[in-house]
């Protein structure tokens, strides 16, 4: 035995959604769901009762037109056919109440199952974001979409129950018939489900592109360059290559449905067609009333109504359980980083760094992008790693945040493998500012507080972070100053004032906010800088190189840099080649050994001798 069978599984997979889904709708609103449910039963009570009373209406009219009876009925029909207008609408009005319940509910449980992976590992991983593609879809939808459904279905259930009574009373063979020619349709509306479920995993590769295709036509970062370089009808063709392979997917899937639900409906025709010659035949026998014509017809019609209604339902249902299996995945994902049973506190301030043979690749199949990194961080002093692209920095800099661990080795803080640690406590300790920085759609205030969320609205602390930053003065001349909403892309909350739209700010201010963003953890025990001058111009660059020495003064810095000028005065500097320390020391000891260092500091100094100076020493050197 192999364990259960892929069927089994799946089943299993279903009733575990199933299961999931309703809790999460209980949980989300009892007396909403209860009164939904409850309006629901009466809804499905309401067309047979509505039945009788018409064939008891016809029948009294036709034996005894002047019996009380006659005005009765009437009555009771007039408020079925009251309750009949205003209890689908209250249903449908206790639906949508829940479903908003539910959609609030289910943003909250997904955004902390996302946040609850504290790595880039899921993150990094396609599979995984076509996984969190479908989370997003199915959470918002499938659970509201799965109370309606069963709603929905519980309102045929009793309209066919009720109907189905009916017509097993007049006539139990063609009663049978009806249940037997609602099997196909039910079985054919579920495997349609499964098959669009499918559909909807298999697209999601193709429907994810689309978008990302389709958003460079529209992002105000990318728009200049596409126009510049004239990209527009090279992206919007590839938008629609892909989407077009979704839409042609989806006309197959649902030709084949429709190929399938034919014969059943058919024969669904076919078995009313049978009830309604047998009415007419009885009826002019003289052994059926009007009325229990009346009402015959109606349970036919209804039973099929009915049959149909559940069958729909029932593959939206088996559909939605399917999808919702991604909600329920990204919510168990194991998290990529192991947590310790027993935290322990960084120690702080921390007297020393160490990597320990530290060997890392992204996956198991993947080259090796570290072999073997021993390194000690000068504790009250700067660390620089230089190298080029690919050797392993910015690696390094992801372990040292604990965004990834050491696939072999260890890093140690004081000691203590930072392993023992939990992410959030080691991070609080680290001030950083990365070479792909964010450009948050916020304030400009909240742009620089973010970097320390709990003095976020601590005005005298941005400010600072700001001037230390040399950015203070070009934000105090924003049009709402601080408060100046720094996007393109949303318009400012016409409740708190301001002006009538958003403000962007160029590359190097940006540079500058990011900076601020981590002078805003000016106490940190370890200070990490990736390229956090890329993109300035000369003179930008030397103003934040003078105020991150100002910040990395007393404090244990990591400084990312392939301008080598900016580094030369660390106290140790790292040459990374092909993930191995090739080169250690200072700036003085390394230009004395002639290596790699060497090489890229005379190449890049290069750049700023005049050759006209240099044919002059050349010149008189003959």
């Amino acid at each position: 035995m192999n364990g259960p069978r892929p069927e089994r599984r799946s089943e299993h997979r279903l009733l575990g959604s199933a299961a999931r889904a309703a809790v999460l709708a209980w949980r989300s609103g009892r007396a909403l769901l209860l009164g939904s449910l409850a309006g629901s039963v009466l809804v499905g009570l309401l067309p047979t009762g509505t039945a009788l009373l018409v064939r008891d209406l016809f029948d009294t009219v036709v034996r005894n037109p002047s019996d009380d009876r006659l005005w009765r009925t009437a009555g009771l029909l007039a408020a079925a056919t009251l309750a009949m207008a205003v209890l689908p609408a209250l249903t449908s009005y206790l639906q949508a109440q829940h479903a908003r319940r539910v959609q609030l509910r289910v943003q909250d449980e997904l955004f902390e199952g996302v946040n609850r992976l504290p790595g880039l590992r899921h993150f990094e991983d396609p599979a995984f974001q076509d996984e969190l593609r479908l989370a997003q879809q199915s959470g918002q939808t499938v659970p509201s979409q799965l109370i309606g459904s069963a709603v929905s279905a519980l309102q045929a259930a009793v309209t066919l129950a009720g109907f189905l009574t009916t017509v097993f009373v007049l006539n139990p063979v063609l009663g049978a018939l009806v249940v037997l020619a609602a099997l196909p349709v039910l079985g054919t509306q579920l495997t349609a489900g499964r098959r669009q479920a499918v559909l909807q995993q298999g697209i999601t590769p193709a429907l994810r592109r689309q978008m990302f295709y389709g958003s460079l036509l529209t992002d105000v970062d990318a728009v200049k360059e596409i126009r510049l370089f004239g990209l527009q009808d090279f992206f919007r063709g590839r938008a629609h290559q892909e989407l077009a392979s979704a839409v042609e997917a989806e006309r197959r899937t649902a030709r084949r449905n429709l190929l399938w639900q034919l014969p059943p409906s058919v024969l669904v025709a076919v078995v009313y067609g049978v009830g309604l010659f047998w009415a007419v035949r009885e009826a002019r026998a003289g052994a059926l009333s009007l009325g229990d014509v009346s009402v015959f017809l109606a349970a036919v019609a209804g039973v099929q109504g009915g049959v149909t209604q559940i069958a729909g339902t029932g593959g939206s249902v088996y559909q939605g359980l399917l999808t919702f299996g991604s909600y329920r995945a990204v919510l168990g994902t194991t998290p990529d980083l192991a947590l310790p049973g027993t935290a322990v506190l960084p120690v702080s301030p921390v007297s020393a760094i160490t990597v320990e043979d530290v060997w890392f690749r992204y996956h198991e199949d993947a080259p090796w992008v570290l072999r073997g990194v021993d390194l000690t961080i000068p504790v009250g002093g700067t660390l620089a790693l230089v190298g080029l692209n690919g050797a392993g920095k910015s690696t390094l800099v992801k372990l040292l945040c604990r965004l990834y661990d050491p696939t072999r080795g260890t890093i140690r803080w004081d000691g203590t493998d930072i392993r023992e640690f939990t992410p959030e406590q080691l991070r609080e300790r680290i001030g950083v500012v990365f070479q792909d920085y964010c450009h948050y759609d916020l304030t400009a205030g909240e742009n620089v507080g973010l970097g320390r969320i709990d003095r976020l609205h601590d005005a005298e602390a941005v400010a600072d972070a700001a001037r230390a930053a040399g950015i203070h003065t070009r934000l105090t001349e924003l049009p709402d100053g601080y408060r100046t909403l720094l996007s393109r892309m949303f318009a400012p909350d016409p409740g708190q004032g301001g002006s009538a739209s958003g403000t962007s700010l160029s590359g190097g201010e940006w540079q500058r906010v990011a900076v601020a963003r981590a002078f805003m953890r000016r106490d940190s025990d370890l200070l990490i800088l990736d390229e956090p001058s890329a993109g300035l111009d000369a003179e930008a660059e030397k103003e934040i190189h003078d105020h991150l020495r100002t910040l990395r003064a007393g404090t244990t810095a990591v400084v990312i840099s392939h301008r080598l000028s900016s580094v030369r005065d660390a106290d140790r500097i790292a040459v990374l080649r092909d993930g191995r320390i090739a080169e250690l020391g200072d700036h003085r000891r390394l230009m004395e050994l002639g290596g790699d260092y060497a090489r890229l500091f005379d190449a890049q100094a290069d750049g700023y001798r005049d050759p006209a100076d240099d044919r002059q020493t050349i010149g008189a050197s003959r």
